[in-house]
């Protein structure tokens, strides 16, 4: 703490080049400069005034209302392609992505189901 004027402060601490570098160069800064979003008014994308949760979905009847959303879309293809080449999670353009890959319906939590079948034990003659 250090006093000023009669004034109690913290400290104040000099930010530093690489500092400002490093929070510059995380995955998804560099995404976004590498692939902005296209300048567009705000009332043009479907999703606009939508709640964020609905492109998280947690079960399949979530992915389907949030695909209804990006079906009236005119931006559909270019949201896709920006959340691809931005490795984005969630639905986007319609599809729903993990880490830019596409997946078929929402993952389901917990252990796999085994493959194997179960034998019926053999009884010794």
């Amino acid at each position: 703490m250090e006093t000023q004027n009669g004034r109690t402060r913290a400290r104040t601490v000099a930010r530093t080049e690489s500092t400002v570098a490093s929070v510059l160069t995380t995955h998804g800064v560099v995404a976004a400069f590498a692939h902005p979003t296209p300048r567009a008014l705000a009332d043009d994308w479907a999703c606009a005034g939508q709640d964020p949760e609905l492109f998280f979905p947690s079960d399949d009847g979530q992915l389907l209302a949030a695909q209804a959303v990006c079906g009236t879309c005119t931006f559909r293809d270019t949201c896709l392609a920006l959340a691809t080449a931005r490795s984005e999670s969630g639905v986007w353009g319609g599809v729903l992505l993990a880490d830019g890959t596409p997946l078929a319906s929402v993952p389901t939590r917990g252990r796999p189901r085994g493959s194997r079948s179960r034998a019926t034990p053999q009884t010794a003659a």
